[in-house]
This record gives C-alpha cells, sequence and structure tokens, in this order.
C-alpha cells in the first residue's frame, strides 16, 4: 500500500505547513510495517541545495482521533542533501509506527532559521507492507 501526498509551495521563513496524506486501512491485510518513505521532486523542478542553518525540515507524522502521535520519518535539508528533478531522496524513518484502521498519515514542512523557499510540487511517497 502506498500513501502519497503533493506538497505545496512554501515561501523561506513561512509558516508550517501539512499535507495530508491518507488514512491507514488494513485492505485485504496488506501490513501495516511502514518499510520506506521517498521524496521526489517533479520535472522542471528547481533544484534545493540542503543548508547548514537556514533550512526546511521534511516531518512525516502518524495521528490517532486527530492527535498527533508520533513523527516517524524526517528530513532536514542540510548541506549534502539535494531535491533536484526526478532524483528521489530517502526520508529516514526515525521509529516504526503501531498503524490501526483509521490512523492518519500526513506530511509537515517546517522552516528552519530563515528557511528556504519551497516550490509547489514535492511528492513524497510512504510505503506500507
Amino acid at each position: 500500500m502506498i500513501y502519497s501526498a503533493t506538497l505545496p509551495a512554501q515561501a523561506a521563513g513561512g509558516a508550517d505547513t501539512t499535507t495530508l496524506a491518507g488514512v491507514y486501512s488494513p485492505a485485504f491485510y496488506s501490513g501495516d510495517t511502514v518499510t520506506d518513505v521517498q521524496l521526489v521532486a517533479p520535472p522542471g523542478y528547481p533544484t534545493i541545495a540542503g543548508a547548514a542553518t537556514n533550512n526546511t525540515t521534511i516531518s512525516v507524522r502518524q495521528l490517532r482521533n486527530g492527535v498527533v502521535l508520533q513523527t516517524f520519518a524526517s528530513l532536514t535539508m542540510v548541506s549534502g542533501i539535494n531535491l533536484a528533478p526526478e532524483m528521489p531522496v530517502t526520508v529516514p524513518l526515525t521509529s516504526q509506527p503501531v498503524l490501526r484502521a483509521g490512523d492518519v498519515l500526513d506530511v509537515r514542512l517546517h522552516q528552519n532559521g530563515s528557511g528556504q523557499a519551497i516550490a509547489s510540487g514535492l511528492y513524497l511517497s510512504i510505503f506500507v507492507s
């Protein structure tokens, strides 16, 4: 099962944005383990180069009954991490969520320091099996 979110634009230093990725359902008993989280920029996307302090953090969260249980994957765009068109980047798992039917998965963009501009269209996939 794959959950996905297309992330909105965010100005450098802008307020956090949150994008819904989906609602977990154990359809056909496909599994409940998050195996991978990938981020990819679409064709023609402006390359974003990571920075030491003024950057963006992309966090994937698990919510139950409207309450955040945990952030289970997170990527901070530090030096050495770049987003370029059609080049997938792994968002590291920071913990393993225990998914239950009805849990909501979302993606939060957060600006660190003065931040960095994020163009719309980043595509994030959450793989569950």
